[in-house]
């Protein structure tokens, strides 16, 4: 992963609280599961407009994101992640990240463990319905982890890249 976009839309939620230094763990709900998608040391946020006319990715004129990101893709097929799908804002920008994937899942039976909240010392438990994630606990915001959060998400880490060299 290289960037993170932030902008107005709950499908692509602010980054007003990501800070320099930050780590992001990117995540999707799929039937109740929570999949770990990959991990983002930020190194810093720039504007979204900035970042793409670095990488040289040019939006054609006139068009927005969601209509024009199909077109940019073929253009520029190998930078996936980085073609913006929507309004986007801002850009936090990776110093490290790891590859995108969509098949690891969280194991379910430490989701229980999960801990997210708005400030340091306000988190609570990921809010579970018979042991099942909603898509609507996670949707349109960036989620701060607490510590214990953060190592168990480390840990999950180690057997993402474990995993992912294995195919």
């Amino acid at each position: 992963m290289k960037v993170v976009y932030g902008g107005p839309h709950i499908s692509v939620p602010s980054l007003g609280k990501v800070k320099n230094g930050d780590m992001i763990y990117p995540v999707r709900v799929k039937a109740g599961c929570l999949y770990v998608l990959g991990r983002m040391k930020v190194e810093k946020i720039i504007d979204a407009d900035s970042y793409l006319a670095q990488q040289a990715i040019i939006r054609p004129k006139g068009m927005l994101w969601d209509t024009a990101s199909k077109i940019v893709l073929k253009q520029y097929s190998g930078y996936g992640h980085q073609i913006p799908r929507n309004c986007v804002d801002d850009a936090a920008i990776g110093i490290e990240g790891t590859s995108l994937r969509f098949d690891f899942p969280f194991p379910s039976v430490l989701l229980s463990d999960l801990c997210l909240g708005p400030r340091p010392g306000d988190e609570k438990p990921l809010n579970l319905k018979d042991g099942k994630v909603s898509h609507v606990n996670l949707q349109g915001h960036f989620r701060r982890l607490s510590e214990g959060s953060v190592k168990l998400f480390d840990e999950i880490m180690k057997g993402f890249e474990k995993n992912r060299d294995k195919t």
